[in-house]
């Protein structure tokens, strides 16, 4: 492709990535010389391995392309799609609940929306000045908030403890009102104050800055990676990480004016008015979740507190597959986000290491 742009972007499509991992695999077994110093044989077996959006790929390789694709490893694999997924910040919530912090955290979100939503000019003055954000309208502010923290809840959870909770919960325990102890909270996410000790020593690496940038996390002018990314969520996912719903009795840990109509808003001025309004999940799930129904060799692993959990095989309320010998599902005890991919450390929870282990062996 030349560029990023919304007519460059129409083929990156779920059905050309996978042929083009594919068409990597035929070259590599038949002229290895091409790509590596070290020839590969002909015969060798091909185990693909990935976490997040990478683990959903790996499952559908070995669905799609059995002949090419041994057999997966799917850590996260976010493989059954919603259009607004409020359930994401609910794992953010069941994490501050269990430190004590949840309600007061809640009510620091309703409190920021109760003076965004009346649009007051000195309200929203206030607001940029507290959160130390820009924005020109309620929802950008929103917005420039809303992810600092949730986003960071894809950390790690060493045997050491859960970092975010403690650093987050921390500023709610100063009896401070909720709006301020939010606020700090939220910078101290974007200054990298919650990463765990042990990620500590990547402070200057693209892992970190991932991490703790939202500007970074965001940036979506043409030919930045996060671009083609934002694409494939606008064409094909969705998954909008927004608030309950607002009649519901579901808490809310995000301000309501972020919400599907914000990004998609966002789809389309970046990728053009054409941009498909509304994505079919019903038809999306059942393709895609229904080509892993039956495939032998994938090893599922899922954290217990991955805010994506909902969107795997192994939800919070069930497996969407049937857990079997030739298609484990292991699911890492008080881990998140595709945990058993990160490297080894001192710090691991024995079920990451317990996974890996697994992982390892069967692999062999």
């Amino acid at each position: 492709m030349p560029d990023l742009s919304g007519a460059s972007l129409k083929y990156l499509t779920l059905e050309n990535t996978l042929e083009d991992f594919a068409h990597f695999i035929r070259v590599a077994k038949t002229n290895s010389s091409s790509l590596f110093k070290t020839a590969i044989p002909a015969k060798s077996k091909i185990v693909f391995v990935g976490g997040s959006y990478g683990g959903a790929l790996a499952a559908w390789m070995r669905a799609i392309y059995p002949d090419l694709v041994t057999a997966a490893w799917a850590s996260s694999a976010p493989v059954f799609t919603y259009i607004d997924f409020y359930q994401l910040d609910q794992a953010l919530g069941r994490h501050l609940i269990a430190r004590g912090c949840g309600e007061s955290f809640a009510q620091g979100v309703k409190d920021l929306d109760a003076i965004l939503l009346s649009n007051n000019s000195s309200g929203l003055d206030s607001v940029r000045k507290m959160f130390s954000v820009t924005g020109n309208t309620a929802q950008d502010i929103a917005a420039s908030i809303t992810g600092a923290i949730t986003s960071t809840v894809n950390l790690p959870v060493m045997l050491s403890g859960d970092a975010l909770d403690q650093s987050v919960c921390s500023f709610f325990e100063k009896s401070l009102p909720p709006l301020k102890a939010y606020s700090m909270a939220v910078s101290a996410a974007v200054l990298g104050h919650t990463m765990p000790q042990p990620i500590r020593p990547y402070r200057n690496t693209a892992m970190y800055r991932r991490h703790t940038s939202v500007r970074g996390q965001g940036d979506l002018s043409l030919n930045q990676p996060f671009r083609s990314w934002y694409y494939i969520c606008c064409k094909w996912f969705s998954d909008w990480q927004v608030a309950p719903p607002k009649d519901s009795n579901i808490t809310a840990y995000r301000s309501q004016l972020v919400d599907r109509e914000y990004w998609q808003g966002g789809c389309r001025s970046n990728f053009g008015p054409d941009m498909h309004p509304l994505t079919d999940v019903t038809e999306l799930n059942r393709k895609w979740l229904g080509l892993l129904k039956g495939v032998t060799n994938i090893y599922y692993t899922v954290g217990e507190l991955d805010p994506w959990r909902d969107t795997t095989v192994a939800t919070a309320n069930g497996t969407l597959l049937d857990n079997t010998t030739s298609a484990p599902i292991f699911v890492m005890n008080g881990a998140t986000h595709t945990q058993d991919m990160q490297p080894d450390t001192l710090y691991d929870l024995n079920s990451v290491r317990m996974a890996k282990e697994m992982g390892d062996s069967l692999i062999k």
